[in-house]
């Protein structure tokens, strides 16, 4: 019988001899990364990591940052426990002062938990001063109920920002009830983050919005990518619309919450919530897939082996937190014209509780570089 040293001995060596996965062509790299020929590997960009650069290269969070506060209460709360939940959102740095950073995120009013987000959520700003993880304040509510999943963008050739959401207004029950009707997509800008135009509905029928300029300095076009929920893709000549749909990639199915992106070498991404463990019942692990094109109208490469990222979330303490769900991801990217990402986003709920709120996990050794640069660190 073989001692257990030898058989440990044997099983290394046998994962040295183990070959890594090579390429063939950037595809083989998820468009994150380039096709080293001579190595027939993927050597892979900043904030991407594995054999196929699938994988985001995340780094331990801090806890209590981001935007949470599960733990508040208020005099026109209709329940305790659920505190102020909140559910993803974008970071954005203020255009005037560098170290001011904006979270525009999904707040359920009157204390009602995740489950009432529809049709509780508002639309809120928050800010912080410490950094794009926070801790993250409130600061003002910019639409009231029913509005959700607000997604931030700047658009070059506007000069503006521009808020996407769903939702129409509404008057909230006097319980924490939620209620179904049909999504609407409307749209919004703002030249300062805080005074917004009025919100002009686009699309019926169509829920989780990621729009993505087509602007560019060789093309400062004025026309607008949008994608929704199954990751078709609407185009408008200028984001007020009107919008068409042109691109519907029926291969990545079992997704939804899609942020869009176009990475420096001119690729086309999606980051979406994948929804493969509802066939078992549950909410996870296996939440954060990805698709890419070499062109936005495709075809499009739907990534369901290798996930982006899970429900596990390591903490600079030392401790670790396996979420019950993990949704609504967005990425914020460096500011050196190398469209790394830097931050990933979700919102989050744990386990057996009611309430949610809004993580924020640096990516890669480019997070610490960014926060020294503005000198956090």
């Amino acid at each position: 019988m073989l001692r257990p040293t030898l058989l440990l001995l044997l099983a290394s060596l046998a994962l040295l001899i183990i070959p890594c996965q090579g390429c063939s062509t950037d595809e083989d790299c998820s468009l994150n990364g380039i096709c080293s020929q001579t190595k027939q590997a993927c050597i892979c960009d900043r904030g991407w990591r594995a054999d196929d650069c699938s994988e985001l290269d995340l780094y331990p969070a801090t806890r209590w940052s981001g935007y949470n506060y599960t733990n508040a209460t208020g005099p026109d709360f209709y329940k305790e426990g659920a505190g102020n939940s909140s559910w993803g959102g974008h970071i954005v740095q203020d255009p005037l002062d560098k170290k001011l950073f904006h979270l525009i995120t999904s707040q359920m009013a009157h204390g009602c938990g995740l489950a009432g987000w529809r049709p509780f959520s508002t639309i809120i700003r928050a800010e912080s001063r410490t950094g794009p993880t926070g801790p993250y304040k409130f600061a003002q509510t910019l639409f009231g109920t029913f509005h959700h999943n607000p997604t931030t963008i700047y658009s070059p050739a506007d000069g503006r920002y521009l808020l996407y959401c769903i939702g129409r207004d509404i008057e909230t029950p006097s319980t924490c009830t939620s209620q179904k009707f049909n999504n609407t997509i409307s749209v919004s800008s703002s030249t300062d983050l805080k005074r917004w135009e009025p919100l002009e509905a686009q699309l019926e029928n169509v829920t989780n919005p990621a729009p993505w300029p087509l602007w560019s300095r060789q093309d400062p076009t004025r026309a607008m990518l949008l994608a929704v929920e199954k990751n078709n893709i609407y185009t408008a000549q200028n984001f007020s619309g009107p919008y068409g749909l042109v691109v519907e990639p029926h291969n990545t199915d079992r997704s939804e919450d899609p942020f869009l992106w176009q990475d420096k070498r001119g690729n086309w991404h999606f980051l979406v919530h994948y929804l493969i463990d509802i066939d078992l019942g549950l909410k996870g692990p296996r939440v954060g897939a990805h698709a890419y094109a070499k062109d936005w109208q495709g075809p499009w490469t739907f990534n369901n082996k290798t996930l982006s990222y899970n429900t596990t979330v390591e903490f600079t303490d030392g401790t670790s937190t396996v979420y019950y769900r993990r949704e609504r991801p967005k990425l914020y990217f460096s500011d050196d014209g190398d469209m790394a990402p830097i931050y990933l986003i979700n919102g989050v709920q744990e386990f057996n509780q009611s309430g949610s709120y809004t993580l924020i996990q640096p990516i890669g050794p480019g997070a610490r570089e960014y926060e020294a640069r503005l000198g956090f660190v």
